[in-house]
């Protein structure tokens, strides 16, 4: 039997390699999900049509996020914590000058994403065993269970879609003119190393019981009609097949090879002590827990072990021209446009922009910088002018970090240190140069004065503790995710990227998961 541990994107993409190849799949999980109150408000909600919808209704939803002008600190789903719970067994992470979590939910992080999926380019992956040319087919299978709107456009070119059963999503009105404006300057922009075009994002065309999207504007709170991808549905939709089975509240602890199998000892959150015997067991618990397990199992107590991390930054923009009444406008609040920047005078990597128009949890940071002058400002034209640029630039640019698993008297502890580089302001401040002097061709400006960088890890886009390598050392992976030392033990999330490029991380974790699956008739 294969054990994959962990129903976050990579989990779910490995299992699905597997059963592709009628290999019989166990899942591990401790799989937390949306409370049972807040689900059944949920479901009347999106049985309700959206007309009837009122600010009553949707309290539940709104009443806990917050934004400020270093952006959202923590985002909820459907006005819950639980993505982020650490469940009891389950080894606690601490942070230090860095900002991220574990994930113990079904679905993992998945469940409060933004859904922007983008593959890596060859030239963000020097550091690789692999080439992007051995991702492909990963990319194009999880494109077939997962949702894509997007659309054939300039991004293609180096970035291609792997999907023929796109759908295509409306553009809110800010989002249209810039586009328009993009196009009509689209050799200056290209000449100067950026390409763009619509931002790929997984939703869903049609909810799971109900109509599609309705531009509402709630995605940052949490889809009404769960269109927008978790990696739960793929669970839910492996759960039919006879080869798969789902164990959820199952939290693993280690892994020992011995003769031609694996012993997992692992625990319930109730104190229940576990052992499962696999004939080989893949890692897909989120960076924070596969690195906690492959640490403990491999004895390597007080050891540092690097990570690396893609540099997450919110960077506002005043368009010339504003568009009217946004706040009333029917629009998804997702990304809109994606930015492609690739100059080596700026950086040797691709530098990636998603751009986000208009959505209410704007008005707070603009408020809160004006304090008493609020009243005085002209805020709907303001923000009919506003647009807001998240972006990554690759690892090379980025804080590192550092984790070390410490035992106390409590029990073992993940400690993760975050570290800045002299990189990061070097790269961002030549990036915004850059845009400055292409504000005619965007029609906007970029407000340096307002750019926020988050602390390592915030973007969520980290990776590396245990780095493949054509010839791994004690510290690293061979291309099947296999620590040195190990035949039949995988790990398969970001845990064994040896960089992280700027362009999402979800696509090519799941990419590379579903390689090192389909591979298993190659393991020596």
């Amino acid at each position: 039997m294969n054990y994959v541990v962990g129903s976050g994107p990579a989990g779910v993409s490995c299992a699905r390699a597997l059963l592709d190849q009628r290999l019989p799949v166990t899942m591990l999980d401790a799989g937390l999900t949306l409370e049972q109150e807040r689900h059944q408000k949920l479901v009347q909600l999106a049985a309700a049509p959206h007309q009837d919808w009122t600010a009553e209704n949707l309290e539940f939803l709104r009443k806990d996020m917050q934004s400020s002008a270093s952006g959202i600190p923590l985002k909820l789903v459907y006005g819950s914590d639980y993505p982020y719970r650490t469940p009891r067994n389950a080894t606690p992470v601490e942070f230090e000058s860095a900002d991220a979590s574990a994930s113990y939910a079904l679905g993992g992080l998945s469940n409060v994403w933004g859904s922007a999926v983008m593959p890596y380019h060859q030239r963000d992956m020097e550091k690789w065993p692999v080439s992007s040319a051995s991702l492909e087919d990963g990319y194009r299978a999880v494109l077939r269970f997962m949702p894509l709107s997007a659309a054939q456009d300039d991004l293609s070119a180096e970035f291609p879609l792997y999907s023929s059963h796109c759908h295509d999503m409306k553009l809110s009105r800010q989002a249209a003119q810039m586009m328009s404006r993009l196009q009509e300057h689209r050799h200056r922009l290209q000449q100067a190393g950026i390409s763009f075009g619509k931002a790929r994002i997984a939703v869903a065309p049609l909810g799971l019981e109900g109509p599609g999207c309705i531009y509402c504007g709630l995605c940052m709170y949490g889809c009404p009609h769960q269109l927008i991808y978790s990696s739960s549905r793929a669970v839910e939709e492996m759960k039919r097949n006879d080869l798969f089975v789902y164990r959820p509240g199952v939290i693993v602890r280690s892994v020992t090879e011995a003769g031609n199998g694996v012993r997992i000892s692992a625990a319930t959150s109730s104190g229940e002590e576990l052992a499962f015997h696999a004939s080989r067991v893949y890692l897909a618990g989120g960076l924070y827990s596969t690195t906690t397990i492959l640490l403990r199992s491999m004895e390597r107590y007080d050891e540092p072990v690097p990570f690396c991390d893609s540099q997450y930054f919110l960077l506002p923009l005043l368009r010339a021209r504003g568009a009217g009444d946004v706040s009333q406008e029917n629009l998804h609040t997702l990304a809109q446009l994606f930015l492609e920047i690739y100059d080596p005078s700026t950086s040797p990597h691709t530098i990636h922009c998603q751009l986000y128009t208009y959505n209410d949890l704007f008005r707070a940071p603009i408020e809160q910088t004006l304090g008493p002058l609020r009243p005085l400002f002209p805020m709907e034209p303001f923000l009919g002018r506003l647009l807001l640029i998240q972006g990554y630039l690759h690892s090379d640019h980025s804080a590192s970090m550092q984790a070390v698993l410490s035992r106390t008297a409590s029990g073992d502890v993940l400690r993760v240190r975050g570290a800045p580089s002299p990189e990061t302001r070097a790269t961002l401040k030549r990036l915004i140069a850059k845009m400055f002097g292409l504000s005619r061709a965007t029609g906007s400006v970029p407000l340096p004065p307002l750019l926020k960088m988050g602390a390592p890890g915030r973007g969520f886009h980290s990776g590396g503790t245990f780095p493949m390598s054509a010839q791994p050392t004690s510290a690293q992976t061979d291309i099947y995710g296999r620590p040195a030392g190990f035949r039949r033990i995988h790990a398969v999330d970001s845990t064994v990227f040896p960089s992280i490029a700027a362009t999402t991380i979800t696509l090519t974790a799941m990419a590379n998961a579903y390689r090192i699956g389909s591979l298993a008739p190659q393991y020596s």
